[in-house]
This record gives structure tokens, C-alpha cells and sequence, in this order.
């Protein structure tokens, strides 16, 4: 079998980043085309290029190669696959970056544009614990550091927590704090619609 570019895209993104679910790589390797995408995958796995696994959380297939991740980071990679379901670009983003010398890690740093605008985005996905007001003091403390606002035009990113459940929630006077679930259902409505945030 002769592989396309998009089957090494696909590939190095499995290297790179362990797994993809087939709803993630749907959108974010065949612009929508799920069937086209399922026949691919299935290909791929049948070489003994992928392996797969239902993922009963995401009801959706997982393809891998050496080792599953866990469905708390797969969820990470279900914000950038709303991205693409709602028309945005990802200019950018970094799984798990380090900031105030390792006192905070988000679970990933996030840029992409949206109708002539872009977003930096903080993402913390709330799967098994919350976000402790304790690491939101510490967001405060990166806020005054000026450190991220200079790779962000001056602004510091959005933070956006996602979690199953409502829970107690923060609010700052320094940057905007945004709550979505963990299928990021309200994304649209409450990030891209609500220009007045960015």
C-alpha cells in the first residue's frame, strides 16, 4: 500500500501525540468526511500501521500505535477538533507546557483564529479533579509576570476548564476564565459568538 502525505500526517501525529480518536481525526485530517476517514484508519490497521480500540467515554474508536493515552488527554485533543467543527484554524498548540519554572502546566497551550480574530487559549480539562483555586492563585501570579503576554500580543490567554460537572467556578479580574463541558458543547455560543471575551 502506497502511503499518501495525509496517511504520514496522520502517522506523525501518532507518534508524536500516542493516540487519535476516528471522530478527532475526522475533522482534523479529512475536513468532515467521516466515512472517508473510518475506510483510511481501517486500511491503515489493517497494514499493521495502526492498532484501535473503542473508547466507550468518547463513544468513538481509538487508533495508536505503541501505547493507548488516557481518555483525560484525549479529551485535550477533542478541544482541537471543535476548533475545526466550528471553522477556526490552529495556528499553534503545545501539549502540557511548563510556565513559572514548572509551578503551573496546563493541559495545553492553544492558538488558533477565528473569523479574522485570534485566540490564545489555556486549557484545563477537568476529567478526575478540578481545577483548585490554588493553580487559579497561580494563573494569577503568571498574569502579573507579563511572560505569556508577550507571546500573545499583549493579552493573556483565555483559560477554559472543562469538566462533567458545574462545580464552584473562579472569576478574575486580570483575564477571563470560561467553563464548557467536556464534549465542549457551548463553544461556539460562549467563546466564538461572545466576541466582547477576546
Amino acid at each position: 500500500m502506497a502511503l499518501t502525505e495525509r496517511d504520514r500526517e496522520i502517522l506523525t501525529w501518532i507518534q508524536d501525540y500516542k493516540s487519535i480518536t476516528l471522530s478527532q481525526c475526522t475533522y482534523l485530517f479529512f475536513n468532515g468526511n467521516y466515512e472517508g476517514c473510518r475506510r483510511r484508519l481501517k486500511q491503515l490497521e489493517s497494514f499493521g500501521l495502526l492498532k484501535s480500540i473503542p473508547n466507550v467515554l468518547l463513544k468513538t474508536r481509538v487508533y495508536y500505535q505503541e501505547r493507548l493515552i488516557s481518555d483525560h488527554d484525549l479529551f485535550i485533543y477533542e478541544f482541537l477538533k471543535v476548533i475545526k467543527i466550528n471553522g477556526g484554524e490552529i495556528i499553534q498548540f503545545k501539549i502540557k507546557p511548563q510556565y513559572l519554572d514548572k509551578k503551573i502546566v496546563p493541559d495545553c497551550f492553544i492558538i488558533f483564529s477565528y473569523n479574522g480574530n485570534v485566540f490564545f487559549i489555556l486549557l484545563e480539562v477537568d476529567l478526575t479533579h478540578y481545577t483548585s483555586n490554588s493553580k487559579m492563585k497561580r494563573y494569577e501570579e503568571l498574569y502579573k509576570t507579563g511572560e505569556l503576554q508577550n507571546i500573545c500580543c499583549e493579552t493573556f490567554p483565555i483559560v477554559v476548564i472543562a469538566r462533567p460537572t458545574q462545580g464552584i467556578r473562579y472569576n478574575s479580574n486580570n483575564f477571563h476564565v470560561l467553563y464548557l463541558d467536556l464534549f465542549y458543547n457551548n463553544f461556539y455560543n460562549l467563546l466564538l459568538h461572545n466576541s466582547s471575551i477576546i
